[in-house]
């Protein structure tokens, strides 16, 4: 029935989940202790049929409270992370990529794919992506945790195409628990506080309400890679050979560099054969020398965190009263404030173009003016609209016939270490409000359940240590003299960007910007539905046909006010965010059916079949969309249990992907042309063909990021997702306790969203490979734009239906709990084994039908990355171990993550391969009486090393954070005081 569960039966649901659906290997089981004699109906995520049993068509593995306190977890996502069915990602080990928000990703098909519920409804997204930040659900109040993988959107609507991930809350707390938290890595590094309070009490008679008021608040530390020290205070590249690791890092360096702009010219060096691939090294004295990239670059990674720091607060309060038999009003409302920063290193100059200064130049000695003289030209030459803050056609001039030209251009890296690091301080707040009304209707057998909901989340970013790039060329052009801007408006102060340190105050206060945006995540959302079964008016030979049918309406609108600055891009180190603004409506209907085929005969104890169909009418779509379910189950006698679902699936297009204009990022992906990437043969004369000059194939200098041009499109229509599984539930009568669970998943994901190209990388691969040969006609090398001197200046791609996704792979589980002398052992207590092995064999995106396939099961790297998949290790498990004797609990879990190779065969690395990870955690837990208890224990107990990797490493921590384990051994201890 609809009404509300007992504690009783919500336990159960728990229990059973575990240990029958499919298990979740995250921790230690949390079993209830006496199993009650009967079950009433109750709900499971994916479906919204009330049901006698738990049987399911479709895999849900469920983490309980009991596993949340023994993981000594803060942030919930990375529990849910360690599930095999998961790919990490963002974490709080991203520092380089995180936009302050936390995120869960179900089979790597991205957050925006992994339907976030809360009591099974929506919960409100927080960016333009339509990604819910999982910071924002009170993790004191979360009862367990339900992952449902696979397509859910004939049941749920858009987004669960990789599955569903359902919070279930406490809703009906009775007296008050205070908690405290601590963790801290062994060196006393990256400390964690938590705490909360929750109360709780029944009101009326009967205890007809209940109401319930909990306050959290976490603290997290922040920890950079220079504290922490070893390999990951080094930015780390490859050598020529790319057989070791050598310090590398960015060749926007402290010094500074400078090259040609003008195609043909080029640094005249003495003692230096002339080549347009020279660029100019500056020395503190205003000189200069050949710029080395081997020992030039500047290692960034001291600065950037390992742990970003955030500070939590939430106030979440719930209410029910049942205001007759069989009818029931509920509320429920809160509000979390979530602060995250990241910091980068000082911002850098990267391949920008500026006009400056020469002959009157008091920065530069007559020597360095000498050899920066042929960078220009008397020739009239245009710098392009991308380089907007100096964009024009110009010819230098030698006004005094010194044979020094008066300005010149070039194009410039450099670290503006004197303005500060880069910051960047995410403010997050949401509250839900949730109204509803939910009854038994005795006609139908069922009830309904009628609801109101409005949520809010708001951002607000200020980035720190950024600078303008109209005021750095406006402070690279002095008067007459050198002794001022040639425009002084706004207090200008010249630049010396000749030499490590010779900024001035005055200059870096100049050029600095303060950059601010806010945004707003709103949704309306509301629903009536129907639940029951036939058997007041009739019943098929194997019992009542079960159903649901319901209606649900959903307004989402968002909007992303951005400084100036920040929307034209006129910044050196963030990327450019224009202004995004709008909204959608979705009127849905849908309906389920739980049929009852055949019944107690020979070979089948069980055979029903359950169909669900959904129609979604999108005011940002022509025609309305349609989604169904097709699945069934099949007991051949009491211990097997066969199970068959199919999906079709949808996920429509968020605000963002619709409505964002342009804006540059900066994706890792290597210039196939430059002397980084070491071109073959092949590329080589695909570059060539393209239009690179060839003396400057293979000796371009680039960084190990490209500038990337991306933008919203309005014409996408909706993804459509296949998924089909098909599995195996047993439960030998024979061995009481023990439950085996075995289920193949295919997932087909087509008119997938995504840039052109799919990625930078990706669509630089496909310009320069054998089937494009560099051809300047075609669009993959069109979208390619380079200066004069050769160098990317950035690459455009904008949002299509082009791409698809196919995965494929099998999870297995195993549930084993027993009584220690059950097995002839002394009376010493219980003892549960859990165990999930996910398989996934393939992982394939399809950019588009020209390139070629890109394969990420198994594999890391840039082209996986740059498709927004992190590691997918083929083999994975995680197994927890419990041994509970009384008062006293011992947990022990490792999780294993196969090894992985690099995904492009193409191009060498050092580091081909990361090996094999086993990660231990070692937990107790201790209830001293029925008041108070303690759980304390330590996260990766051998110290399983973190990899690092050169240039196909993210562009996060030297590897991959969300996957690998960053922090090293982590000590925790929580303390719970109940009454």
């Amino acid at each position: 029935m609809l009404h509300a569960l007992s504690m009783r039966k919500r336990l159960l649901a728990s229990t059973l989940l575990c240990g029958v659906i499919a298990p979740a290997v995250v921790a230690s089981p949390a079993f209830a202790q006496e199993e009650p004699a009967a079950v009433e109906e109750i709900v499971v995520t994916g479906s919204r049929i009330a049901r006698p049993d738990l049987t399911s068509s479709s895999p849900v593995a469920a983490v309980g409270e009991k596993e949340l306190q023994q993981s000594g977890v803060v942030n919930t996502e990375n529990l849910i992370n360690t599930l095999p069915q998961a790919v990490p990602g963002i974490t709080s080990t991203v520092n380089n990529g995180s936009n302050g928000t936390a995120t869960v990703s179900l089979r790597g098909l991205g957050s925006n794919r992994t339907l976030v519920l809360v009591d099974g409804k929506r919960q409100t997204p927080t960016t333009q992506a339509g990604s819910v930040d999982i910071n924002l659900i009170p993790p004191a109040l979360i009862k367990r945790i339900e992952v449902l993988s696979g397509g859910g959107s004939a049941v749920y609507g858009s987004d669960a195409i990789a599955g569903v991930v359902n919070f279930i809350l406490k809703d009906d707390f009775e007296g008050m628990e205070v908690s405290a938290g601590y963790q801290a890595t062994d060196k006393g590094e990256a400390p964690i506080y938590s705490g909360s309070m929750t109360f709780g009490a029944n009101f009326g008679g009967d205890k007809k309400g209940n109401v319930v008021l909990s306050l959290g608040y976490n603290k997290r530390e922040a920890l950079t890679q220079g504290e922490r020290g070893g390999m990951l205070s080094t930015a780390w590249g490859d050598n020529a050979a790319r057989t070791g690791l050598v310090p590398s890092g960015s060749g926007s360096n402290e010094p500074g560099q400078v090259g040609a702009f003008v195609a043909g010219r080029f640094v005249t060096l003495p003692g230096v054969a002339n080549n347009t691939a020279n660029t100019a090294l500056f020395l503190s004295n205003g000189n200069v020398r050949l710029y080395n990239a081997a020992t030039d670059t500047y290692n960034f990674a001291p600065v950037n965190y390992v742990q970003t720091p955030q500070e939590r607060y939430s106030v979440t309060s719930l209410a029910s009263y049942e205001l007759k038999p069989g009818l029931t009003a509920y509320a429920k409302g809160n509000f979390v404030s979530s602060k995250v920063v990241t910091q980068l290193a000082p911002t850098p100059i990267g391949n920008r173009t500026f006009r400056f200064t020469l002959d009157n130049n008091p920065f530069l000695t007559a020597a360095a003016k000498t050899a920066l003289n042929s960078l220009g030209s008397s020739t009239a030459y245009t710098i392009p609209s991308s380089a907007s803050w100096t964009a024009g056609t110009f010819t230098d001039v030698d006004s005094d016939g010194d044979g020094l030209y008066d300005t010149v251009t070039g194009v410039f890296n450099r670290r503006l270490s004197e303005v500060g690091p880069r910051v960047s301080r995410f403010d997050f707040s949401g509250f839900q409000v949730q109204l509803g009304l939910k009854g038994e209707i005795e006609a139908i057998n069922g009830g309904f359940d009628t609801y109101f909901q409005y949520g809010n989340t708001h951002g607000s970013n200020s980035l720190l240590g950024d600078t303008s790039l109209a005021r750095i060329q406006q402070a690279l052009l002095l008067n007459a003299t050198g002794t001022g801007c040639l425009d002084p408006s706004g207090g200008c102060a010249p630049i010396n960007l000749f030499g490590q340190g010779n900024i001035s105050a005055a200059a870096a206060n100049f050029i600095k910007t303060r950059i601010n945006s806010s945004q707003d995540y709103e949704q309306l959302y509301a629903g009536l539905v129907f639940n029951g079964d036939t058997s007041n008016m009739f019943s098929l030979p194997a019992g009542p046909i079960g159903f649901a049918v319901g209606a649900e309406y959903r307004a989402e609108d968002f909007a992303f006010n951005p400084s100036q600055d920040l929307a034209t891009g006129n910044l050196t180190g963030f990327n450019a965010s224009p202004p995004v603004s709008g909204r959608f409506d979705v009127y849905e209907a849908y309906a389920e059916l739980a049929v009852p085929i055949l019944k107690d005969l020979p070979l089948v104890k069980s055979l029903d079949l359950e169909l669900a169909g959904r129609i979604s009418d999108y005011t940002t779509q022509p025609d309305p969309v349609k989604t169904y379910k097709v699945a069934g189950t099949w007991k051949p006698i009491d211990d097997v249990m066969v199970r068959v679902s199919y999906n079709s699936a949808i996920r429509a297009p968020s605000i963002g992907e619709l409505y964002a204009p342009q804006s540059n990022g900066f994706p890792t992906s290597t210039d196939p042309c430059s002397a980084r990437a070491n071109p073959n043969a092949q590329v080589r004369q695909a570059c060539i063909n393209s239009g690179v000059a060839a003396a400057q194939v293979g000796v371009l200098n680039a960084n190990q990021q490209t500038q990337t041009l991306s933008g919203g499109n309005p014409n996408l229509k909706p993804e459509k997702g296949e998924t089909t599984t098909v599995g195996i539930v047993y439960t030998p009568h024979f061995v009481s306790g023990l439950s085996l669970t075995l289920d193949y998943f295919k997932i087909e994901l087509k008119d997938a969203i995504d840039t052109f190209g799919g990625g930078t990388a990706n669509l630089m691969a496909v310009c320069y490979g054998p089937i494009v040969n560099g051809n300047p006609n075609s669009p993959y090398c069109q979208a390619i734009n380079r200066l004069g001197n050769g160098s990317i200046d950035y690459v455009s791609s904008i949002n299509q239906n082009v791409a698809a996704r196919n995965l494929e792979g099998f999870d297995f589980g195993v549930t084993y709990r027993t009584q220690l002398e059950d097995l002839g052992l002394p009376d010493w207590g219980s003892l549960a084994v859990r165990s999930l092995y996910t398989n996934t064999w393939e992982y394939t995106i399809i950019p588009d039908e020209i390139s070629q396939p890109i394969k990420c099961a198994d594999k890391f790297g840039t082209r996986c990355s740059g498709a927004g998949v992190n590691p997918i290790p083929r083999h994975k498990i995680s197994t927890s171990a419990n041994w509970r004797f009384k008062q006293v609990g011992v947990n022990l879990v490792w999780n294993h993550l196969d090894d992985v190779i690099d995904d492009a065969p193409a191009t060498r690395y050092t580091v081909e391969k990361i090996g094999a990870k086993n990660y231990f955690d070692l937990s107790a837990d201790w209830d001293v009486n029925d008041n108070l208890a303690f759980t304390g224990g330590v996260k990766n107990l051998t110290q399983e090393a973190y990899p690092i990797l050169g240039g196909n490493a993210s562009p996060s921590n030297s590897g991959y954070p969300a996957v690998y384990d960053v922090l090293g051994r982590v000590f925790f201890l929580n303390a719970r005081l109940r009454y």
